[in-house]
């Protein structure tokens, strides 16, 4: 019978009659369909720890270089100038005591004899003049007559002698006045010094007043910078250390300077404190080899103190706003206030806001609302509250932390199901 049917005819009307039946019956159950609120997932961001503890005073600042002792040389007598030291020209480093030019001193030479010539005649009128003084005392106990003192002192001449002596201590501190004219011809170097300029030739006519040289002490430079007056208590103590570094220097070098004392007077503009800090040998005289401070550049200073007590320290990154802090908390951020007491580069020292233990929003957003659901970067899940219930003083060895709601109800059942 089969194959008397005309398949080509039949197979279009079975399609037609199958195509009837399946549109009917979705006609008949036509599904509904229902809009549902697609939640966003939450954003992704990173996090770090608040750390509770003590943290000492870490201070950077940039200060000028100057030297301790800063002198002009000038004579103390007047001449022409018939010597100096060429090879001694800017930069170059003196001793104490070195010589550096010389006045001409064939006219000290001339006055210092003179003034001993006279010192040689004062002291022997003085002479003469004691004899003469025996003589009379001899001729007065002879006569064996008593006089007032006044007369007495006249016939013994003791006016004359003082005048005398006096006239000899004259001649002497004229030599002693001649000596130091013509010791003063030699210039030298007070101190270990740094020539800084020079402004003098051979044949030049100097006098008082006339500048020479600029010297700069070579022993030790000096650095001042401003710092916050609030945090002088933490600065000022006698534990505290110094770095500095040049410049020029590569970075990570740096000396061991000494903190030297608190400047008691505030800047007008800022109400800033003024520290001085020093560096020993900064030229490396004594130390080859090590790196040395210029003068007059701006050195960098960092200067660590005492910790304010116990402290909470927070990355710079996670500070918003400059007294804020994004808190992940159950999954969810909030913005909480903090009181800050200083930073650095890195860190920020909070005097209160947080206990410790947080965890901190450290990624840029947009913005940011009271209880926004967030993850924790590396671990694709929502922030549990055991991770973020901000105790410092939590240690794991008390327990497993506590599982979300959601694996907890999962739990429950499945226990529940066992015991049916």
């Amino acid at each position: 019978m089969l194959n008397k049917i005309n398949w080509n005819i039949a197979i279009p009307i079975l399609l037609i009659v199958l195509a009837s039946v399946v549109s009917s019956w979705l006609l008949r159950e036509k599904p509904t369909m229902q809009r549902g609120e697609r939640k966003a997932p939450p954003l992704t961001v990173e996090v770090a720890t608040a750390e509770y503890g003590q943290f000492p005073l870490t201070i950077k600042a940039l200060g000028k270089v100057i030297a301790r002792e800063q002198v002009e040389l000038q004579p103390q007598v007047d001449g022409r100038v018939d010597w100096l030291d060429y090879d001694l020209g800017p930069g170059s480093t003196l001793a104490q005591g070195q010589p550096l030019m010389r006045i001409e001193r064939e006219p000290y030479e001339l006055a210092l004899q003179s003034a001993r010539s006279t010192l040689a005649e004062r002291r022997a009128e003085l002479q003469q003049e004691q004899g003469q003084r025996l003589v009379a005392q001899e001729e007065f106990e002879l006569l064996g007559r008593s006089l007032p003192d006044a007369d007495q002192s006249l016939v013994l001449r003791e006016p004359q002698l003082a005048a005398a002596r006096a006239r000899m201590d004259a001649a002497q501190a004229q030599v002693k006045l001649a000596q130091r004219d013509f010791r003063l011809t030699e210039i030298r170097a007070p101190f270990n010094a740094l020539l800084v300029s020079r402004t003098v030739d051979v044949g030049d006519r100097v006098a008082p007043g006339t500048v020479l040289y600029s010297l700069a002490g070579a022993d030790r430079f000096q650095i001042e910078v401003e710092v916050p007056a609030r945090q002088l208590p933490q600065l000022n103590t006698p534990k505290a250390t110094v770095q500095i570094r040049g410049s020029q220097w590569p970075e990570g070098t740096y000396r061991e300077g000494r903190f030297v004392r608190v400047i008691p007077v505030l800047e007008e503009q800022g109400r800033l404190a003024r520290v001085l800090v020093e560096l020993d040998d900064p030229l490396g005289l004594k130390t080859p080899g090590s790196p040395q401070l210029l003068l007059n550049d701006l050195a960098r200073v960092q200067i660590t103190g005492q910790a304010a007590g116990q402290q909470v320290r927070i990355p710079l990154t996670a500070l918003q706003d400059g007294n804020r802090v994004w808190v992940v908390r159950d999954g969810k951020i909030h913005i909480q206030s903090v009181q800050l007491s200083h930073y650095d580069d890195e860190f920020a020292i909070l005097d209160s806001g947080l206990r410790g233990g947080e965890l901190l929003v450290t990624t840029r957003l947009a913005s940011v609302t009271e209880g926004m659901p967030v993850r924790t970067a590396g671990t694709g899940k929502e922030t549990s509250k055991e991770s973020t219930d901000g105790n410092p003083r939590r240690n794991r060895a008390e327990g497993p932390p506590e599982l979300p709601e959601n694996s907890r109800k999962a739990r429950q059942q499945g226990t529940d199901g066992e015991r049916g």
